[in-house]
């Protein structure tokens, strides 16, 4: 199945390309380490990318911060609506890639702990600008600028201590 998105969510084709193989390479290595099964086309569109042990997940393919020690942490995306890590999406778990392993957290458990560690939301709060460092944002309420987004950036270590499991795999 070719990976669904929408075309205004990348500045330009070369952007698009890079995150989408991201996310194509973290979602077929997480199918392959777990024997989970590729969701649907519109379940990617409700951000479930497949089903594992009768629970549906999106993935979060290798990017850099990750390697960096961070996690974004998205509630809205860019037209201000459902993230995945919002109420509204679908997904039950969130599956982040690491070098050499996924840390599965449970989506709603996430989301609490991601809100409680930052200030009291009010929009007037947000941080909009473009290419926030992930240490600038911690814990912060962030999104770009032009933009409907919300997110928070959060210490993988912290994210590690909430995770339901954490699978190694031979890096190749």
């Amino acid at each position: 199945m070719k990976r669904s998105y929408n075309p205004i969510w990348f500045d330009n084709e070369e952007r698009k390309e890079h995150c989408l193989t991201i996310a194509e390479i973290g979602e077929q290595l997480f199918r392959q380490v777990t024997g989970a099964v590729q969701g649907t086309r519109e379940e990617d569109l409700q951000h479930i990318d497949c089903h594992w042990k009768g629970k549906k997940v999106d993935v979060k393919g290798l990017k850099p911060m990750h390697k960096e020690g961070y996690i974004l942490v998205e509630f809205l995306n860019i037209f201000g609506t459902a993230g995945w890590c919002s109420k509204n999406s679908k997904a039950e778990f969130i599956a982040f890639q690491f070098v050499d392993h996924f840390l599965i957290i449970d989506k709603d458990r996430l989301r609490d702990f991601a809100i409680g560690r930052c200030p009291e939301y009010h929009e007037e709060n947000v941080w909009r600008q473009n290419h926030i460092k992930p240490h600038e944002g911690l814990y912060k309420w962030c999104g770009r600028y032009r933009s409907k987004d919300l997110f928070t950036y959060m210490l993988a270590e912290e994210v590690k201590k909430l995770a339901d499991e954490i699978i190694y795999f031979v890096k190749s």
